[in-house]
């Protein structure tokens, strides 16, 4: 097969949808000798890949890189010169005029399910989502909530819809080299036992609620609470918050942390808490398992789906709830050595590589002749 692939998000940051495009791309690499893929991007990407010779990487920028010109008008005449079999829209997209085969991947329906949890530029961009999701051969979901949400709001594109989980990244387990783990504590300057929220800070992320549930207990518990990530968008009534919380002292923002950290940062928290008000996957939450860190996260969307019986799971509309969560893992020294155990054994039953298999059969049920939904 020649596939061709949309990876220019990769151009942009290394989280989210990037790591997720970044991670597959290793998983086809490990497991598929004999495809041709062809990657493209309206820019140039801040680093090399390192991906075999067969993955070449393909700068569309005419008309012009940016408003979606080279990926509608240049990029559909760039796949007839490419002769591709088929075309995966990463970004959940795909050109209109596309002339092959078309699947897309659908992370989450948060902007169409709660827009004002989005900025109007991205609410703007899902309006040409339905057309998307009616034009796709097949809709790649990454988790089963995802393609339940997908199913309720366009019920005709049920038999188009499958299924692959994300994992975490391969390499991320627990650090436990006291050189390495002093010097990220240095560089971030992490408290010595703290709990952990690791993403970007906007309004689904329900910081405001974690906030307020860790001041409620914070005088009964050792832990200091650390924020990771950037900045986002609509964070000012959380910052606000902050300072006039009277727990300052115990909050630590460490702004953007780099991928090679992030596994360190989690190696040191007590706990990590990802209780966010929707999730099409919720990857942090294997990524911690993974470095033996127990987990609190919510009981909706898709993370009990990702999180099974290895986290505690608490209501994230409850602020009560939460802290109840939080004092059980800061003072409940046996629950965290078992949650330890179970979200190892957890995140072992994901891997990159499963979901390029399985993004491989996707392709070749298109391309062997399954029926359209």
């Amino acid at each position: 097969m020649r596939i061709g692939l949309e990876i220019s998000p990769l151009a942009i940051n290394a989280t989210g949808i990037p790591n997720y495009i970044r991670r597959l791309l290793e998983g086809f690499a490990s497991i598929d000798d004999g495809n041709e893929y062809f990657l493209y991007t309206n820019r140039p990407l801040p680093e090399d890949l390192s991906l075999p010779s067969r993955f070449r990487t393909v700068i569309v920028d005419r008309p012009h890189p940016r408003f979606q010109l080279w990926f509608q008008l240049e990029l559909p005449r760039q796949m007839r010169r490419d002769r591709l079999d088929i075309f995966h829209g990463l970004f959940s997209r795909m050109p209109l005029s596309l002339p092959v085969p078309g699947i897309i991947t659908s992370y989450d329906l948060s902007a169409l399910r709660m827009p004002g949890m989005h900025k109007k530029w991205t609410r703007m961009t899902n309006l040409l989502y339905p057309l998307y999701i009616w034009r796709a051969r097949r809709i790649i979901a990454i988790s089963r909530f995802t393609a339940g949400e997908l199913v309720r709001l366009f019920p005709r594109a049920a038999a188009k819809v499958s299924v692959v989980h994300a994992a975490a990244p391969p390499g991320y387990s627990e650090v436990t080299d006291p050189e390495i783990l002093d010097r990220v504590r240095t560089r971030y300057g992490l408290p010595r036992r703290f709990m952990l929220f690791l993403g970007t800070m906007e309004p689904r992320k329900n910081l405001s609620r974690l906030l307020s549930a860790f001041a409620g207990v914070s005088g009964g518990i050792p832990h200091s609470l650390v924020i990771a990530g950037g900045s986002g968008w609509k964070n000012r009534w959380f910052l606000d918050s902050l300072r006039d919380s009277g727990i300052g002292d115990r909050v630590k923002l460490t702004g953007f942390v780099e991928a090679r950290d992030v596994p360190v940062i989690m190696s040191m928290a007590d706990a990590f808490i990802y209780t966010s008000l929707y999730e099409g996957f919720g990857l942090p939450i294997l990524e911690a398992m993974a470095c033996g860190t127990p987990v609190i996260t919510s009981n909706v969307s898709s993370m009990p789906e990702v999180a099974g019986d290895a986290a505690l799971l608490v209501d994230p509309l409850s602020v009560e709830d939460i802290a109840e969560g939080i004092r059980r893992m800061a003072t409940d020294e046996s629950m965290r050595a078992e949650l330890k155990e179970k979200g190892l054994r957890r995140n072992r039953e994901f891997s990159w590589e499963n979901a390029a298999r399985q993004t491989l059969e996707v392709y070749r049920s298109v391309l062997e002749g399954e029926p359209d939904a």
